[in-house]
């Protein structure tokens, strides 16, 4: 037989798994348990150069041409040039699907026994001591006290330490500044709303650096714990150069490198999403419970936003601008200058824009969002006439979204978005304009959502860090577990 040319299935006493391998590449593929005996069952999880085969030894089977699965005995498979690569190796990547399965069950229940983490996780004592050492000894998880009560010797029963480390979820608003602190597992630990500083740019991020160090105060927590932070901003982050681009409400961001400034700022991992992507993502960890395969999150504040997410991924597209609703063509002239560096649909729906027609309609000019719609409470005409007008501008959003990507539900947040008034004449207005229903509602976190999702997209990025093999091809934007209003004493 050539080398490197074999077809063969290890089977560890956890996780049986498939490597197809060809004169360059080698694939990974796990089995599922109902189906170990075809390859078309197989879910693929990684691909790796043939050159770095390691060493392997095992029960192993090997599929014929038939797809049947055949007991073979052992097969060994060496490095060319006779060394190890254990940064690719199989029996690395096992080890650590072990260590993602035992912190999923951890990060979801709070605590567990090793026989209930073995029941749950379906590895076997041995794996589950071997993992367990490891996350105690690198201080990930901790023992928190026997349980007892059953039949039988009592057991340890084990949870996240949430003493190992902390994560910062930044809400960077034209108005306000929303920051928290969270732990790893899952409990906020401190949190803060400031007025943004008018001046902008700079004056900006020395605000976001300030209010990290005051978090870290109050939490208690020294600077290194600080393991990684988001930071949701009202734009699209130039991935290359730093800079913003569509955040109209940012003043002076235009020329500055945020990334790099930002970075400077927090001093540890920072990673970026856009504002609207955040709050989806808040909405959806809170709601754990309900969640859909394909799912909109509408924000409807200072500007207009969409946030989509299919199978816990977001949906960024090509350039991170996917979701900038606010440049649709509705609601005003798409052409007008106005319209064209801020968005039509912006200019129509989003506070600026009602405020103005709310003016139109005989109201008050400059007056607030919030007093007309305590005036549309009180039955004022000039209010009704502007709310309306305003729902029925949201509805023909909801019928375009839904059009365009088919979501199971749509929620309907934001400082705007959010209000029950709202989303009632929405639900009355939408079956006018469209004929495919989709179910709709309300945002559960207010303006909290987007802080809310940036501190649980910077817990993803440091459980995939830690916790999930790296050769997986996808990475979950939504953590395991939920958050917790408290940190735990």
């Amino acid at each position: 037989m050539p080398p490197f040319r074999a077809v063969a299935a290890f089977m560890s006493v956890d996780f049986p798994f498939i490597l197809v391998a060809g004169r360059w590449r080698a694939t990974l593929v796990m089995i599922l348990p109902s189906a170990a005996a075809s390859l078309s069952d197989g879910v693929h999880v990684c691909a790796v150069p043939a050159a770095e085969i390691w060493q392997t030894s095992g029960a192993a089977r090997s599929l014929d041409t038939s797809g049947e699965c055949s007991q073979l005995g052992f097969h060994l498979y060496e490095h060319p040039e006779g060394h190890l690569d254990d940064s690719a190796s199989p029996v690395r990547m096992l080890r650590q699907l072990s260590v993602q399965a035992v912190m999923d069950v951890l990060l979801r229940e709070g605590s567990a026994s090793r026989a209930s983490l073995s029941r749950k996780t379906g590895l076997s004592k041995q794996t589950m001591s071997e993992v367990m050492r490891l996350l105690t000894d690198r201080g990930w998880v901790r023992e928190g006290g026997m349980i007892s009560g059953g039949v039988g010797r009592s057991a340890m029963r084990y949870e996240v330490d949430p003493n190992a480390g902390v994560v910062l979820g930044v809400d960077l608003g034209s108005s306000t500044i929303r920051a928290s602190l969270v732990n790893i597992a899952g409990a906020i630990v401190a949190q803060r709303d400031i007025p943004s500083d008018a001046r902008g740019g700079q004056y900006l991020v020395d605000q976001i650096g300030a209010l990290k160090r005051e978090l870290l105060t109050e939490g208690q927590v020294p600077a290194e714990r600080l393991l990684f932070a988001t930071v949701a901003i009202p734009g699209v982050m130039d991935p290359v150069s730093g800079r913003l681009s569509l955040a109209p409400n940012l003043d002076d961001m235009g020329a500055l490198n945020v990334a790099e400034s930002l970075r400077q700022a927090i001093e540890c991992k920072v990673s970026f999403e856009n504002d609207v992507n955040a709050g989806a993502i808040g909405e959806y960890w809170e709601t754990p419970g309900t969640r859909d395969a394909s799912y909109a999150f509408i924000s409807i504040g200072t500007g207009v936003g969409l946030g989509i997410l299919v199978d816990g991924k977001l949906l960024r597209g090509a350039t991170m601008a996917a979701g900038e609703v606010g440049y649709l063509p509705l609601g005003s002239d798409p052409f007008s200058p106005l319209s064209v560096e801020r968005g039509a649909l912006e200019c129509a729906l989003g506070a600026a824009g009602i405020s103005n027609r709310y003016h139109q309609a005989g109201g008050p000019a400059g007056t607030s969002v919030r007093e007309i719609f305590e005036r549309y409470n009180e039955g004022q005409r000039a209010a009704q006439v502007t709310i309306e007008e305003s729902a029925r501008l949201a509805a023909l959003l909801v019928a375009t979204v839904t059009s365009v990507i088919d979501p199971a539900r749509v929620v309907i947040g934001g400082n705007i978005g959010g209000r029950p008034e709202l989303v009632r004449l929405i639900e009355r207005i939408l079956p006018s304009c469209t004929r495919r229903p989709v179910p709709i509602g309300m945002g559960r976190l207010g303006a909290r959502a987007t802080v809310v999702g940036a501190a649980a997209i910077a817990l993803g990025e440091v459980q995939n860090t830690l916790f999930s093999p790296k050769e997986l091809p996808e990475k979950r934007d939504v953590p395991v577990g939920r958050l917790q209003p408290v940190a735990a004493e």
